[in-house]
């Protein structure tokens, strides 16, 4: 699996980066992504080098970069999934349109929950706690996509009026 550094950034910021190594076992990111999730006063950044040393975030570049007209951790990712034929993990929609252009699979950092909960790493309450978390630490969600995605995990929430 390939990463963006936004996905790794957002989990990080709630202290859930293992589920990825959960879920996937190895996360790939080219140099140019490893660069946006070291620049100074970006939060997470002792769980990412601690994900690095354990081996289980690795570094790989794209032997050729595709031009895209994204950022370059977005293009460098996107051009090693196309290389490696994996898959993505991307929160840009200009990025995902590329991707999905390219037939690269693509999943967000919403869909990492999912699957989380589809395999029994969390349940959904857990899940719509993480969600909620993501939110509160600037992760945006247009109000009728969280509606959907809370409707999805089907967890009745109660509410004071």
């Amino acid at each position: 699996m390939i990463s963006n550094a936004t996905p790794l950034i957002c989990l990080a910021k709630i202290n859930q980066l293992e589920l990825l190594r959960k879920l996937f076992t190895k996360i790939i990111i080219p140099l140019d992504v490893k660069e946006e999730l070291f620049v100074p006063g970006k939060p997470g950044q002792h769980t990412l080098q601690e994900a690095i040393e354990k081996n289980w975030i690795t570094l790989v570049n794209p032997v050729k970069i595709i031009v895209l007209g994204l950022g370059k951790g977005e293009t460098a990712a996107i051009s090693l999934a196309r290389e490696q034929n994996d898959s993505i993990i991307l929160d840009d929609a200009a990025a995902i349109k590329a991707a999905e252009a390219l037939a690269i699979p693509t999943l967000r950092t919403t869909t990492v929950l999912f699957l989380a909960v589809q395999k029994k790493i969390l349940t959904k309450k857990e899940a719509l706690f993480f969600l909620n978390q993501l939110i509160e630490n600037g992760y945006y969600i247009a109000p009728r996509y969280y509606a959907l995605l809370v409707e999805k995990l089907n967890v009745k929430t109660t509410t004071n009026i």
